[in-house]
């Protein structure tokens, strides 16, 4: 059982095709009152992110649809579309657990699988740390970002953008 994180708050969807890891890995987080819905694939998991408020985890079993690589479009996508929710990803081809910042893109929190009572709460505790930094990084790159009229005047070759607004 976890001993600091209250799971009272945590809403958690959770994507996984192993019926194994979508029984035992949910089972953990319903233990300390967190609530968790499953799903088994990507269209559903969206739907799901779409439909059910409040929403603040999102679990995702790499290994059951090929990897990272197999998978990172999809990642992006759901990144971009629901920026705030925190995303937890689980593989056994972690060599570690990853609790930095470098791999927000993708996540908040890397798990390598078998996941530990003590890892799961770490990860519950610092992945909505990393989703701020996450999250003000995007909004920090969309007040930041060129203007039509200096990306129009890179495309043609143009240097000075003092004209520019």
């Amino acid at each position: 059982m976890f001993s600091i994180f209250d799971g009272m708050d945590a809403k958690c969807l959770f994507l996984s095709q192993s019926k194994i890891l979508a029984h035992t890995l949910p089972i953990m987080l319903v233990e300390n009152d967190a609530t968790v819905t499953c799903c088994e694939d990507y269209s559903e998991f969206m739907r799901c992110l779409d439909a059910i408020p409040g929403i603040n985890f999102a679990f995702i079993d790499v290994d059951s649809f090929g990897g990272i690589a197999a998978q990172y479009d999809r990642i992006r996508e759901m990144r971009g579309r629901f920026p705030d929710v925190a995303t937890i990803l689980v593989s056994s081809d972690f060599s570690t657990d990853e609790f930095g910042t470098h791999r927000l893109f993708l996540a908040d929190v890397s798990l390598r699988l078998p996941v530990t009572y003590s890892c799961l709460e770490l990860a519950l505790l610092q992945a909505p740390v990393n989703n701020r930094v996450w999250v003000q990084r995007l909004n920090s790159a969309l007040t930041h970002a060129p203007t039509r009229s200096v990306v129009q005047s890179l495309k043609r070759g143009q240097r000075d953008f003092r004209s520019h607004p």
